[in-house]
């Protein structure tokens, strides 16, 4: 074959390859579908509050397997989210154990109440093999609960400007986001991420 065949041929595989991209790109902003995903991420967030209710509820103290599983349905067991709720809404006690307490659960949730998600930034790239737990998507949510709020999102100091990302990209101090097990109907959390986590500290700070 002619040298400048071979030219023509390998410039038309990568265009194509980048117009894939594109398509590929597109189709992930277009199945990002608000009105449904608000359906399931509320659904997911009823099935939290209601593990959460249980747990406080909880007398006893828990194994770490035991905490898994009570929230099982709501959360991924070994993510970052499991790690989160045990420092968060559990006490570990010399034996070992986890006993419940109520943490910063007002603000959390209701942080969690308000939300909507607004967009995914793709997979996260998970870099600790201790909490890789398999493909979790950035879910960024638009939270409204006050002019306290829309201080912390607009300062400089948190947010690099606040901004949401384009569709598929993940970026970093631009907007809070959770990180979602979506491969099922069903939502699972798989963690919080500090943007959001900074503005549930920072609320719960100013209410106490």
């Amino acid at each position: 074959m002619p040298l400048w065949r071979r030219w023509l041929a390998w410039l038309c595989f990568v265009s194509l390859a980048c117009l894939g991209g594109l398509w590929s790109a597109n189709a992930m902003a277009q199945d990002f579908n608000r009105a449904a995903e608000l359906v399931r991420y509320r659904a997911w967030f009823q099935a939290f509050t209601q593990d959460l209710d249980a747990l406080a509820a909880t007398r006893g103290p828990l194994t770490e397997a035991q905490l898994d599983e009570r929230f099982a349905r709501s959360v991924v067991p070994g993510s970052r989210a499991a790690s989160f709720l045990r420092q968060t809404f559990t006490r570990r006690g010399d034996d070992g154990l986890y006993y419940p307490q109520a943490g910063s659960r007002a603000v959390f949730t209701g942080v969690l109440a308000s939300a909507i998600p607004a967009g995914q930034g793709g997979v996260y790239p998970e870099t600790t093999p201790a909490v890789d737990v398999g493909d979790l998507t950035v879910w960024y949510l638009h939270v409204d609960v006050g002019d306290m709020a829309n201080t912390y999102l607009l300062s400089p100091e948190h947010f690099k400007p606040y901004r949401l990302p384009p569709p598929g990209k993940l970026e970093r101090d631009a907007y809070p986001f959770l990180l979602m097990d979506t491969r099922d109907q069903a939502l699972r959390l798989g963690g919080i991420s500090s943007e959001l986590w900074g503005l549930i500290v920072y609320l719960h700070n100013a209410a106490y």
